[in-house]
């Protein structure tokens, strides 16, 4: 079985963990940024998570080396392209990339929302005019933001629902309550966006996936690994027909799960729950989406029906419009 033809499609990668390997070190030069250039072991070690961190924080905390790069309109352009790239050429022709207009702007004041998400979605045309795939935005407010800056960043992105998919709620779970956000992603379901939340990933989360889809009406959940744990989320998921965003490597690389056996994908699989495979921060993991797939093989024993499966769910899920999935190559 070749994992890299099988035709997928990908709903959870964030745009700022995709960058390139390559594309990173370029722009750290540039930018006389002091890391071991004349030693790659040390230089991969500085910029790549491929160990378990102690928690998602820590790896959270490794996002802002990239993001201190991502200073131009050109530069947003670029990485937008390139992810779009490398995920046609990881078997992908449906494409949903998301992104945060406030960690993206943080520290570049130059750098307006507008001008990055202008920037983006000129990248993604590119790549929709040099590869048979569609690609869509989602836009990401921040848990651990400031109210004033979750009410701009809801604004911006309710304001541009027409090049928006949906909203997400993302960053760390722990000690951070879905009920304030409600009030904003009501008047992002209002505007006609979708909704999809981080939620369930941190060992002691899983109760977030309930408040997720009462209080923030998510259609689909990022992550949800924990619910694995609890019947009656399992129930509730099913009951509202929710879809999991489901990220085995990084599940495993930010100590959701505390080996790659561990986890509980075919466990949700087998329970009725609609289950789908993302690579999460591949250029933050460095890795793709055919090492998700590769865990799932051979670490669960899925087969080629099983990701067939996975990737139907997928198409179902996806928020990309139906006129614009059926330009892709996804068959």
């Amino acid at each position: 079985m070749n994992l890299r033809n099988i035709a997928k499609v990908e709903l959870h990668r964030h745009l700022e963990g995709a960058l390139r390997f390559s594309t990173l070190v370029e722009l750290a030069k540039a930018a006389k940024i002091d890391l071991p250039y004349d030693n790659f072991k040390k230089l991969h070690e500085a910029l790549i998570v491929r160990s378990p961190m102690k928690d998602l924080k820590s790896v959270l905390d490794r996002l802002f080396t990239a993001q201190a790069l991502l200073k131009s309109e050109e530069v947003w352009e670029r990485i937008s392209f390139e992810a779009c790239e490398d995920a046609f050429n990881e078997g992908v022709s449906l494409l949903e990339l998301r992104y945060s207009p406030f960690f993206a702007s943080m520290n570049h004041n130059h750098m307006t929302y507008d001008k990055i998400h202008q920037s983006i979605l000129k990248g993604i045309d590119r790549a929709q005019k040099n590869y048979p795939m569609a690609a869509g935005l989602i836009g990401i407010i921040g848990r651990i933001m400031e109210p004033q800056d979750v009410k701009r960043a809801s604004d911006f992105i309710i304001g541009n629902a027409s090049t928006f998919l949906a909203i997400d709620l993302a960053d760390n779970e722990e000690g951070f309550d879905c009920k304030p956000f409600a009030p904003h992603f009501e008047r992002a379901k209002n505007a006609g966006l979708f909704v999809t939340v981080h939620g369930g990933e941190v060992p002691n989360g899983a109760y977030a996936v309930k408040d997720s889809i009462e209080l923030l009406f998510a259609d689909r959940i990022g992550h949800g690994v924990q619910i694995y744990k609890h019947p009656d989320l399992i129930e509730l998921v099913k009951k509202k027909n929710v879809t999991l965003e489901l990220c085995p490597l990084s599940n495993y690389l930010t100590s959701a799960v505390p080996r790659k056996e561990d986890h509980p994908f075919k466990q949700l699989m087998k329970s009725g729950v609609k289950v789908t495979i993302n690579s999460d921060d591949p250029g933050l993991f460095g890795s793709s989406l055919i090492d998700d797939y590769e865990i799932l093989k051979d670490y669960h024993g899925l087969g080629l029906e099983d990701f067939k499966l996975c990737n139907r769910n997928a198409y179902e899920a996806c928020f990309i419009p139906n006129k614009e999935k059926f330009k892709a190559a996804f068959t």
